[in-house]
């Protein structure tokens, strides 16, 4: 996944951030955003990228905007290799 692809599938589902801890060329590999106060981090590759919540860090290749996860609000799901999935609320119940 490029770094515009995974901008575009946060973006989908309304998750707004941006990339921090630039280099001396001004080159990042770690996207930031905030959902209901926590903070997210993301270090970004093109093969996988690391999901980073305080001291949790959770392995994926895919971002699925459509997550069946049967919770009230709107979620979407990490997966590494199709498997192990990570669910995120998004947004809460209406």
């Amino acid at each position: 996944m490029t770094k515009e692809q995974l901008e575009d599938k946060l973006e989908s589902v309304g998750i707004k951030g941006e990339w921090v801890d630039h280099d001396e060329y001004g080159f990042s590999r770690i996207f930031q955003f905030e959902i209901e106060g926590q903070i997210f981090k993301i270090e970004w590759y093109c093969n996988y990228s690391t999901l980073m919540i305080g001291n949790v860090h959770f392995w994926f290749d895919n971002i699925n905007t459509s997550s069946g996860y049967p919770h009230i609000g709107e979620w979407i799901e990490f997966t590494f290799r199709g498997e192990h999935a990570l669910h995120l609320r998004v947004k809460g119940e209406g």
